[in-house]
């Protein structure tokens, strides 16, 4: 079987849900943990209302650590300033000896947290990423932007890997796509099923090459919560909410989930969507469950696949996924 990478949250459920305390020790041995059992990577989302931030938390888990790599999943580039933001990714880059991911977005569910609404957060996402790359690659910046000015800037760190850490952009709508395609190293899709990453992927792709891009040297990244239980029922009722939740979201315009899964009516409520809704668009149940809806993702095209978070929240689901799934690609 070909081989597929594997990263894993290292917040889980109840963090997610902000449920007090966030114990910081348990974090830091998932981190070990992951390691240990052959994960190829460790992530931390980023929402301001999450108990630890991503970054300082992946600079724990560095030191923790030795060779799994380090993704933000993904980070939240409006809400930080470019200059100080590419500073601190170049400095956990070299703490961690060349181990970050940086996973990227636009940002949602932070706009209580901005000082003042953020206008364009698409075109302005696309700035900063400009920016990230010319702070790292370049020993004064002079940029001048729809929305930064900058004139002989400099930081003081460049990151370890060169030119720079791989950029992986979270994508949604058609304008987010383009810049993955345009700008980005791998293109993170989320909880959507194989043909509609496959549908999406290939549009990347055409994307690509009208940029003059190899599209090759975009990785395929799919991320969704994963559920897995020796009990399917169990792992259908772990997985149901956070599923039915997302789905109903996405359900509408711009998106447009539920036609794309060919539902003629629009859901409204979590209890409409069905069942089957969710069996196509996230990986839980037995192993063996997670297992062929895994090679179906690997079918429609993804080679890096990421379970944010691991579902029931302990250690209990980390190794059984890497004993009974996991194993199975390597």
């Amino acid at each position: 079987m070909a081989r597929l990478r594997f990263g894993v949250s290292l917040l889980q459920w109840e963090d997610f849900m902000r449920v007090p305390p966030c114990n910081c020790e348990r974090v830091m041995e998932l981190a070990r943990l992951a390691e240990k059992l052959g994960y190829d990577s460790i992530w931390m989302a980023d929402h301001a209302h999450f108990p630890l931030e991503a970054l300082l938390t992946l600079t724990a888990a560095a030191r923790e650590t030795k060779e799994v790599n380090l993704g933000t999943g993904v980070i939240d580039l409006n809400r930080r300033s470019p200059a100080a933001f590419a500073h601190a990714a170049a400095t956990l880059d070299q703490v961690s000896g060349g181990r970050l991911i940086l996973g990227v977005g636009k940002g949602t569910w932070n706009e209580k947290t901005y000082d003042s609404p953020i206008e364009k957060p698409v075109s302005r996402t696309k700035e900063i990423i400009e920016l990230l790359r010319e702070f790292w690659t370049m020993n004064e910046v002079d940029f001048s932007g729809e929305f930064f000015t900058f004139e002989k800037a400099s930081i003081g760190t460049k990151p370890l890997q060169k030119p720079h850490p791989p950029i992986w952009i979270a994508a949604f709508g058609p304008r987010m796509m383009k810049i993955a395609a345009a700008l980005g190293n791998g293109f993170i899709a989320q909880n959507i099923s194989p043909e509609m990453f496959g549908e999406d992927f290939q549009r990347i792709r055409e994307a690509a090459s009208q940029f003059g891009r190899d599209a090759e040297q975009i990785e395929p990244v799919f991320a969704a919560p994963v559920a897995i239980s020796k009990d399917r029922r169990r792992a259908e009722l772990l997985i149901g909410r956070i599923a039915r939740n997302f789905l109903v979201r996405r359900g509408g315009p711009p998106w447009n989930y539920a036609r794309r899964l060919g539902y003629s009516t629009l859901w409204t409520d979590p209890e409409q969507v069905p069942l089957e809704a969710v069996e196509r668009c996230f990986a839980f149940g037995t192993p063996m469950d997670c297992l062929k809806r895994i090679e179906e993702y690997v079918k429609s095209g993804v080679r890096y696949f990421v379970a944010l978070p691991m579902m029931p929240t302990g250690q209990e689901s980390i190794k059984l996924f890497a004993e009974e799934v996991l194993s199975s690609f390597s």
